[in-house]
């Protein structure tokens, strides 16, 4: 019966019953939309079983003749009584006929088949119809399951117990089937949160976090971005498919494992050859479908009894052919299906030719190769043993066009399109013609799959077909050809892609895959070197779309490495040393291999005479030169592109460099060159959006809060809140997170300074949210040390002593440039814990480090806070700490810093006091106290004018005696 007269027999039966519902014992048929369902679940049949059905329920009580029954359920198809007979067997089978008392056919000996159950017709229900709001994530299947009903419910119901499950069986068996299956299934349990992972396509184990990471969306900004997808995952309920673990294993386990313990909402299925070994996980071992013994003798009924039979003819049926199983072939059919072990795979790809050979020559074929099935274990691939015999038998029955270009398309990996195709099937002697009829045949042949699931139209090959493809093009004289061409078509596409301007990257994210294994050709002894240089450039805007930037990091490596032998342009040269470091960067790594990528990144722009890029590139390497703590260098380097600037004669370009020089100034303690450096910038006409809130990419945080910063040094503690608060502000309004996480470290200096601990505390959990969102370590470890200072403030001494101690610790590890500047807040909470030896010991090594580093803007502060701890030790060391008290004043006025200049001075005074030197404390912090015009309400001038009150008080009281 061919596909017209099949769709003939559904529009007859169908036609005269659209609308109508029928309901019997516990199922509903609906006609309309050709279901029928038993309590609300679908129960599968095959198309012909169910225009069955509907005939003999439409009659219910009436004798229907065979010959009838078969005019009306197929009108002019020719269909014989033996295949009438299988399909109403296999229609009992599904209603579950005879059991448990239920008895819906009846069969009148010599004349036919009645319908015996008690029917009434429903109203149909017809819906409004309603966009979803549930979007889950799952790939689509292109044929009906069967035989995997009761696995699909078993499953379903263990992962809402066990939260963890993974899927165990040979390839082929289905396991993806399975899992798609059972998240299909529980899409209304999770509301429509289920992810579906594909670790099919990675051939390195190590970006299997990476890949988790950009498929819900997380930038993975380090090497190992697993404990932010933990974060992320933590209190949503979801369920992730993890599917095709085996060939990355160890990785994928530990995953699961961490992801398992730390997110308690989350289930997970995974799919594997090998059991996962981990914590949580419940396995269950997916069966081959049941099989008829060996040697049976089967009739069509008795053969539909077994799965494997069931799908072997819904797939020849789906085929298109005009199969129908029949007494005669019913034991050859059971026959290949148990020589195929019930793999439902290698079922399908026999059953799309039985039509054309016919079961027994099928079965002949198959013996003549399977030997291989079985001596061929040890050496056949790993990952399809059980499949190489059904495969080496489909592409014998290719033609030699076929055969090449199914070889070829192996090097696809994952989806390919139309023209990514023929780009890589043809050749020279085939004309597209000749190419797209291969294509066609392939996909007919079900050597070729196409891909439904994907935004646009992709074809792909299965897994153990391309796995078998590719040892026949390895041994080849076309693998090298069409690994170039592959590598050659990418490159191409990501050039055209990137250099158009409405290019849409995301539009081929899909196609990563292809690029990785591009890439791993071209690098490989047998690759081109320069090929792969051209594409680690051309791929380095989707690396970083996709947040990949760990594999970015490998990637223009090995370009940079290949880039002399092949000798590849400056230009090359130049993106792949940016693309390095700003990777190095975003994923938290802040050290001098990041600062020498960029200091020959502008090397190269000034060689090509690239003066705006040149300035862009300065601009990045003063910042990484700060973070690094080369405080120097940063001055240098700000220099540097001043004169560049100046001799570009682009005044725009000076300005900006001069915010580079204000804030070197201000590291290295220099508050009136910085406050003028920055403030003759921000006068300039094209930095009037930096004042309002437009960032400059080049600048840590934001112009205003260096100003800020500023401000309260000279002693202007409201107007430095204000200014500092009105930055966070407008940064915040810009939406970029990765510039408030740069930002707001800086700001909370001033409000430390000015003791106001409260306002950090309004930003700092969303500094904490977003650092861990972006993998930014180094500035994720500042927010720690921000909400261990905040607990200090509210009194809860232990816990927020060992999270600012142990944030401190770790950015000094790190080599984060101000790291310094957190010590004085950790000495002060050591030394009010009695804990003043290692309060000195902390900040002694900090005061080292910043004088070697030149960062000399807290170094006041410094010397304040250790001159307080040495008055804290069991023997205070008074002489020390006055020497330290001493320092610090001389240096905050030598500096400009009132700011730091007062709080010096309170202590100076106090400790004086203490030694009844109260007139020269007096008259030390009198002076200093009377520079101030505002801020009389902070915590520093309110303690000030305290404290005078105290030292003024004998000489009120002597006068009044007098």
């Amino acid at each position: 019966m061919d596909s017209r007269d099949q769709s003939s027999s559904i529009s007859a039966v169908a036609g005269s019953s659209a609308g109508e519902v029928f309901a019997f014992g516990p199922f509903h048929l609906d006609a309309t939309q050709r279901r029928v369902e038993r309590n609300g679940r679908p129960v599968q049949l095959s198309a012909r079983a169910f225009d069955i059905l509907l005939v003999l329920i439409k009659q219910a009580g009436t004798v229907i003749s065979k010959s009838d029954l078969m005019t009306r359920a197929w009108p002019g198809a020719g269909i014989d009584e033996g295949s009438l007979r299988v399909h109403v067997a296999a229609l009992r089978k599904a209603l579950g006929d005879g059991n448990g008392g239920a008895k819906y056919l009846s069969t009148v000996s010599g004349q036919g088949y009645c319908f015996t159950g008690s029917v009434s017709r429903l109203e149909p229900v017809r819906p409004t119809p309603v966009k979803s709001t549930h979007v889950h994530h799952l790939p689509t299947l292109s044929q009906q399951v069967v035989g995997r009903e009761q696995t699909i419910q078993e499953i379903s119901e263990k992962l809402g117990i066990q939260r963890f499950v993974t899927i165990v069986g040979p390839g082929g068996i289905g396991k993806t089937t399975v899992a798609v299956s059972v998240g299909r299934a529980l899409i209304e349990q999770f509301a429509g949160q289920v992810h579906f992972l594909s670790l099919g396509e990675i051939g390195d184990a190590a970006l299997v976090p990476g890949m988790a990471a950009s498929a819900f969306g997380l930038p993975a900004r380090s090497n190992d971005p697993s404990g932010s997808l933990a974060a992320f995952l933590r209190d949503r309920r979801m369920l992730l498919i993890l599917d095709c673990c085996e060939h990355v294993i160890e990785t994928t386990a530990a995953l699961a494992e961490r992801l398992y313990k730390e997110a308690p909402e989350l289930h997970i299925l995974a799919t594997s050859r090998e059991l996962l070994r981990v914590e949580g996980e419940h396995i269950h071992r997916l069966l081959p479908l049941t099989i008829p013994p060996e040697n049976a003798a089967l009739t069509a009924a008795s053969a539909l009894t077994y799965p494997a039979v069931q799908l072997f003819v819904e797939r020849a049926i789906a085929a298109g052919g005009e199969f129908e199983l029949t007494d005669a072939d019913a034991s050859d059919v059971g026959n290949l299906c148990r020589r195929l072990d019930g793999i439902p795979h290698a079922i399908g790809l026999i059953a799309g030719h039985v039509s054309a050979y016919g079961a027994k020559a099928m079965t002949q074929l198959l013996d003549g190769h399977f030997n291989l099935l079985w001596e061929g274990r040890r050496t056949a691939l790993p990952r399809h043993r059980s499949l190489r015999a059904t495969i080496e038998w489909s592409y014998n029955l290719l033609s030699e066009r076929e055969r090449v270009a199914l070889s070829r398309l192996s090097v696809f990996v994952g989806g390919f399109t139309l023209e990514a195709a023929r780009a890589i099937a043809g050749t020279e002697e085939t004309g597209d013609e000749t190419t797209m009829a291969c294509l066609d045949n392939l996909l007919a042949k079900s050597m070729l799959a196409f891909d439904q699931g994907s935004q646009s139209n992709r074809y792909r090959l299965l897994d153990a077909t391309r796995a078998y493809a590719q040892e026949k093009l390895i041994v080849s004289a076309d693998a090298e050809m069409a690994s170039r061409c592959h590598a050659s078509y990418f490159l191409n596409l990501l050039e055209k892609m990137t250099g158009d301007p409405g290019g849409n990257l995301s539009s081929i994210a899909d196609q990563f895959g292809n690029i990785r294994s591009a890439l791993t050709w071209c690098f490989s002894d047998q690759g081109d070197r320069k090929t792969g240089v051209a594409l680690a450039v051309a791929s380095i805007p989707l690396f970083f779309k996709l947040s990949l930037f760990g594999e970015c990091q490998l990637w223009v490596t090995r370009g940079i490495e290949a880039l002399h032998d092949t000798g590849g342009s400056v230009r090359h040269d130049l993106a792949l040393h940016v693309a390095l470091a700003s990777a190095r960067m975003v994923t938290g790594q802040i050290d001098e291999s990041g600062v020498n990528c960029l200091n020959r990144a502008v090397e190269l722009a000034e060689k090509l005479g690239d003066v705006p890029r040149q300035l862009r590139l300065i601009g990045r390497l003063h910042l990484l030169e700060l973070l690094v703590g080369n405080f120097d260098d940063a001055l240098g380097t700000a220099r540097r592109g001043e004169t560049i600037a100046i001799a570009s004669k682009d005044s725009a370009s000076v300005a900006r460099m001069r915010l580079l020089l204000g804030t070197s100034c201000h590291y290295l303690g220099d508050v009136a060159a910085s406050r003028s450096h920055i403030e003759a910038a921000l006068l300039h006409p094209s930095l009037e959006g930096d004042v309002r809130g437009g960032p400059t990419p080049e600048y840590p945080g934001r112009p205003q809060i260096t100003l800020a910063r500023i401000l309260w040094l000279q002693g202007y503690p409201d107007q430095a809140t204000a200014t500092a608060r009105r930055a966070i502000s407008d940064v915040i309004a810009i939406n970029h997170p990765v510039m408030l996480c740069t930002a707001l470290p800086w700001a909370f200096g001033v409000f430390i300074w000015n003791g106001e601990v409260d306002v950090c505390e309004e930003y700092i959990d969303r500094l904490l949210v977003e650092t861990r969102r972006n993998n930014l370590a180094a500035l994720q470890m500042v927010g720690e040390a921000m909400k261990g200072i905040a607990l200090l403030a509210r009194g809860e001494t232990s816990i927020g002593l060992a999270t600012l101690n142990g944030s401190v610790k770790k950015l000094q590890s790190q080599r984060y440039g101000s790291a310094a500047g957190l010590c004085v807040p950790l000495t002060e909470a050591l030394a009010a814990a009695d804990r003043a030896d290692e309060a000195l010991d902390t900040i002694d090594v900090a005061i080292t480090r910043a004088r070697h580093r030149n960062f000399m803007v807290e170094m006041p502060d410094m010397l304040r806070a250790r001159a307080e701890a040495l008055m804290r030790k069991d023997k205070p060391d008074l002489l020390q700490a006055e020497r330290s008290f001493v320092q610090s004043v001389d240096l905050a006025r030598q500096q400009g810093a009132l700011g730091f200049e007062l709080g010096a001075a309170i202590g100076l005074a106090k400790l004086w006091q203490r030694q009844g030197r109260r007139d020269e404390a007096h008259d030390m912090l009198a002076p200093i106290y009377g520079r101030f015009t505002e801020g009389f309400q902070t915590r520093s001038l309110a303690e000030a004018r305290e404290l005078l009150t105290e030292l003024d008080a004998p000489r009120q009281g002597s006068l009044a005696a007098k």
